[in-house]
């Protein structure tokens, strides 16, 4: 198995930072959501785009996706052609970056539509951006994320779209809080499965009733998942989205990270030798 992390983990480091830490730390890649603290775009400027490229090829650490922002479910014709154009442009950066996926969104049901009804379209959204990105050796993943967090949902687009160009990042905490096992998530979506975003968490007096926490002191069932990814031959990446960015209190990234990529080394290392 392989590590990264989500730069959205450390919003007052530069590219250089992010890179040295991913070093220092251990992990074996990088997923890049900030550049210097600002959400990277197709707007991006060249030299920061040439920066988010050579700085980790330079430091041998990979780049396992771009995570855009773009949400592919869209209630009229025109506004799914703006989402298709502003993929587009991601997957091009993607493809100058050599990162091998890029992330997308389903994103909240419009209101007064109904999922079957917006299914075919969206499925078709997915099948124009996933044979572009093919053709550029980029494949398009879907995140486990907003309407679309729990597997039946998702396997149903993922069914409808019918090309092996499009894969899922499986957020196992999402899929998690709609009540859903990881098992049923890896039996639902198997092979499909890019790779995963790892976080955890735990009921809290918070509006939204949920603080994040460190890997391993919340109640994500994050053994069950990964045992579940190993039994299924899964032998990608585990991301650790740390989102520091949009929780400012949680955890520094000088803590966050190195304890991360600990606990994940040691329970792989128990798992191997168990042989789990």
């Amino acid at each position: 198995m392989k590590f990264a992390y989500s730069s959205l983990a450390c919003p007052q480091w530069t590219i250089e930072q992010a890179i040295e830490a991913a070093v220092r730390y251990g992990y074996d890649a990088i997923e890049w959501r900030l550049a210097d603290g600002e959400i990277i775009t197709s707007e991006t400027p060249g030299p920061v785009q040439r920066r988010l490229r050579e700085v980790p090829a330079a430091h041998g650490i990979a780049i396992v996706c771009l995570d855009t922002s773009c949400r592919i479910v869209q209630p009229s014709a025109q506004e799914r052609v703006k989402a298709i154009e502003e993929a587009k442009r991601m997957i091009d950066l993607a493809a100058e970056l050599v990162a091998p996926f890029v992330r997308v969104f389903g994103g909240p049901l419009p209101e007064g539509i109904t999922r079957s009804s917006i299914l075919e379209p969206t499925a078709e959204v997915l099948r124009t951006i996933g044979i572009y990105g093919a053709e550029r050796n980029v494949t398009v993943t879907l995140e486990t994320h907003d309407a679309w967090s729990h597997s039946t949902d998702v396997l149903e687009l993922l069914q409808a779209v019918a090309s092996p160009t499009v894969k899922v990042l499986w957020d196992i905490h999402h899929t998690y809080r709609t009540g859903e096992a990881p098992t049923q998530s890896v039996a639902s979506l198997g092979s499909n499965i890019a790779f995963a975003h790892v976080k955890d968490g735990h009921p809290a007096e918070t509006p939204a009733g949920w603080e994040l926490c460190l890997l391993n002191e919340g109640v994500v069932p994050l053994r069950e998942a990964f045992s579940a990814l190993k039994q299924n031959g899964h032998d990608g990446y585990l991301s650790l989205e740390w989102e520091k960015k949009w929780h400012p209190e949680i955890a520094e990234p000088e803590i966050a990270l190195p304890q991360a990529i600990k606990w994940l080394h040691d329970f792989w290392q128990q798992a191997e030798s168990r042989k789990e």
